[in-house]
């Protein structure tokens, strides 16, 4: 019996078996959590280093290159002498005088350019002296002053205007000890409005200025200088013993005894022309050439003489023209040789040409900023 429950047993647990072997667990799978976003907190404050003395070199650079482009610069002084002695034996056979003669030259350009605008200024000054047998005579004096204020309209062409003043330093004499001139007597002052041609041509540089409306004043300041001139037309005259047409005769560079007593001045209108060319030739500058070519035509005035009704006091204006060359060669860098010319016609100073003619050797500077 025990035997049979044994085998019983043992066939229900060999049956059991398998079903236990059959039941699986499962876990249930955790939740899906979702992604926050991640973020920092910078709390370093930043601060950038700047190098202020690199910058402000920077700055002045960048300042003084831009003014170097828009300013062209040139400065020339020159000093020419020459000297002449004779011993006392050679002047007795020959009669030749000791004589030393100095004259100073000064040369200022200055041009400006910012876009379509220009401005050039010229300065120029000749004084010379001659020391002949201790007697000490003028033979240079002169100084100019111009402005060119322009504004560029194509390649070629500018409009805009020139101002110029001309005049001396010293006192001139003629017969020892009458003056001939001074230091605005006679002063030239021209103002004009036109257009002005610029050769595009580099080897070629001419400029031609043609102004319709221009004006002409000629200064006499000093009461002396006049009395000169009026007592060697009028000698014992006073200008109310002038009859109207001395009144109006051109004694004095130009002006009238009329001129001379209203306002020590005289004004003409009209028209002018003026060429420049100014060229270098050698890669060192040795030779450079020069000149300036101005002419004024009165027509205003004409027409206003034309129309009074005293013919006696019309007369024809014919134009004055100025015609400068200057020939500077450079034999070193501080030495160099200068011939100037210069051809003068005012028919109301004198009916004739005048022309002068300056040769001198000596010491040479010149500065240029480009």
């Amino acid at each position: 019996m025990r035997k049979f429950y044994l085998i019983f047993g043992f066939a229900l647990l060999t049956m059991a078996t398998p079903a236990v072997a059959q039941v699986s667990i499962e876990a249930a799978a955790p939740a899906k959590v979702a992604e926050e976003a991640i973020t920092f907190e910078d709390k370093v404050k930043q601060n950038e280093v700047v190098n202020e003395f690199s910058n402000e070199a920077k700055r002045r650079a960048e300042r003084a290159a831009i003014r170097k482009e828009r300013n062209k610069i040139e400065f020339n002084a020159t000093l020419n002498g020459s000297l002449s002695n004779f011993n006392s034996k050679w002047q007795q056979v020959n009669g030749n005088a000791n004589a030393i003669t100095g004259v100073a030259n000064m040369l200022f350009t200055h041009s400006f350019t910012k876009g379509k605008f220009t401005i050039s200024n010229k300065v120029t000054a000749k004084l010379g002296y001659t020391s002949k047998e201790s007697e000490l005579t003028k033979s240079q004096d002169e100084w100019f002053i111009s402005t060119a204020p322009a504004y560029k309209i194509s390649k070629e062409w500018n409009f805009g205007a020139i101002a110029s003043f001309r005049s001396q330093f010293a006192n001139g004499f003629n017969d020892k000890d009458k003056h001939s001139s001074s230091a605005l007597s006679p002063g030239y002052l021209n103002l004009s409005l036109g257009f002005t041609y610029n050769c595009p041509v580099k080897g070629f540089p001419i400029k031609i200025n043609l102004s319709p409306i221009s004006m002409s004043a000629t200064y006499v300041a000093n009461q002396l200088v006049y009395d000169t001139f009026f007592s060697a037309k009028f000698s014992g005259k006073t200008y109310g013993d002038l009859t109207p047409v001395e009144q109006n005769t051109a004694i004095c560079y130009g002006l009238t005894p009329d001129n001379y007593e209203k306002s020590k001045s005289r004004y003409e209108g009209g028209s002018s022309l003026q060429i420049n060319f100014d060229r270098t030739f050698g890669k060192k500058g040795v030779f450079r050439y020069r000149t300036v070519l101005y002419s004024f035509y009165g027509w205003i005035n004409e027409l206003t003489q034309q129309a009074s009704h005293n013919r006696e006091l019309f007369e024809h204006i014919a134009p004055t023209v100025r015609w400068e060359h200057t020939v500077d060669i450079k034999a070193t860098k501080y030495f160099s040789t200068q011939f100037y010319f210069q051809m003068f016609y005012n028919k109301a100073q004198i009916k004739s040409v005048q022309t002068q003619i300056l040769l001198g050797v000596g010491l040479s500077y010149n500065f240029k900023n480009k």
